[in-house]
C-alpha cells in the first residue's frame, strides 16, 4: 500500500506574464476506495491534463495561471474523504505563491466532488463539476459566496447526471448561486466532445475571475465562447438554469 506523505502540486502549464491575477486548479478523477497513490500517467490524471494544456495558453494571456495537482490517494474512502484536504492544501500553496489572488477549482468525477466540498477554502470564487460524483446528501453549505457549475454528458454512465441535477436544484433551493449544463452524447471520460469541455472550463473561469454577465473583461479582451451560455443559465430560474443542454452543434436549448 502506497501512502504519500502528501500530494502534488504540478508546475504552471504555461508560461506566465509577471503579474498573474487568478489561478486555475483541475483535479483528476478516481476510485470510491483505494489508498494507492494515483498513477502519474493514468486516464483519470491525463485526461485533465489535456484539459489544462487546452485552456492554459488563452488564460495566461489574461494573467491567469493554471495548475494540475494529484490527489495522495486515489479513493474518496468513505468519511476520510481524502481528495478534499489535498484540495485545501494545494489551493494554500497556491495563495503562498501567487498572493492570494482568487481561484477556480475544477475538477472531473471524484475530482469534482473533492472540489465541491473544498469550494469553502480561502480564495475560491466558483467551481466546476465536470462529470461530478455526487451521492445524495452531500454537503452545500460550503458553497455560501461561491458560485456552482455542474456540468454532464448524457451517456455518462459512472456518475449520475441524475444525481448531479438533484444536488443543484438543492443548492438553487438553499440560495446558493448554482448552475447546470448538459452534454448530450458525451459520456464520463469528457473525450466525447472534448473540445466543448474545454470550452466549457476556459468560459468559467472567465466568468468567475473577469466578468460574471460574459461581458468583455477589464482589458477590453472578448469573452470566450460559450461564456454567454453559462451566464444565462446561471440567470435562468430553476429547474431552467439546471438542465441547459448545449447540442453538438453549440446550441442552447433548455
Amino acid at each position: 500500500m502506497s501512502r504519500e506523505s502528501e500530494p502534488r502540486l504540478d508546475p504552471p502549464v504555461h508560461q506566465l506574464p509577471d503579474k498573474v491575477v487568478g489561478v486555475v486548479l483541475l483535479t483528476h478523477g478516481g476510485k470510491e476506495v483505494s489508498h494507492q497513490a494515483p498513477r502519474r500517467r493514468g486516464g483519470p490524471v491525463t485526461r485533465v491534463r489535456m484539459i489544462a494544456r487546452a485552456v492554459a495558453p488563452m488564460l495566461a494571456g489574461r494573467g491567469v495561471a493554471v495548475h494540475t495537482m494529484c490527489f495522495r490517494y486515489q479513493g474518496w474512502n468513505g468519511a476520510e474523504s481524502a481528495p478534499v484536504p489535498d484540495v485545501r492544501w494545494a489551493v494554500a500553496r497556491l495563495a503562498e505563491r501567487y498572493g492570494g489572488v482568487p481561484s477556480v477549482l475544477a475538477g472531473h468525477s471524484l475530482g469534482g466532488r473533492a472540489v465541491v466540498n473544498a469550494a469553502d477554502a480561502p480564495g475560491v470564487v466558483g467551481v466546476l463539476g465536470l462529470a461530478p460524483w455526487l451521492p445524495a446528501e452531500e454537503p452545500t453549505a460550503q458553497l455560501a459566496g461561491r458560485r456552482l457549475l455542474l456540468a454532464h454528458g448524457t451517456r455518462d454512465h459512472v456518475t449520475s447526471p441524475r444525481s448531479s441535477f438533484e444536488y443543484a436544484a438543492r443548492a438553487r433551493a438553499e440560495g446558493h448561486d448554482v448552475a447546470r449544463i448538459v452534454l448530450p452524447g458525451s459520456g464520463h471520460t469528457l473525450l466525447s466532445r472534448a473540445r466543448d469541455w474545454n470550452r466549457l472550463v476556459l468560459a468559467f473561469s472567465h466568468t468567475c475571475l473577469f466578468d460574471q454577465n460574459g461581458a468583455a473583461d477589464g482589458a477590453g479582451a472578448r469573452p470566450p465562447r460559450y461564456a454567454d451560455v453559462i451566464a444565462e443559465a446561471f440567470q435562468a430560474a430553476a429547474p431552467e438554469g439546471l438542465q441547459r443542454v448545449l447540442t453538438p452543434a453549440g446550441r442552447v436549448r433548455a
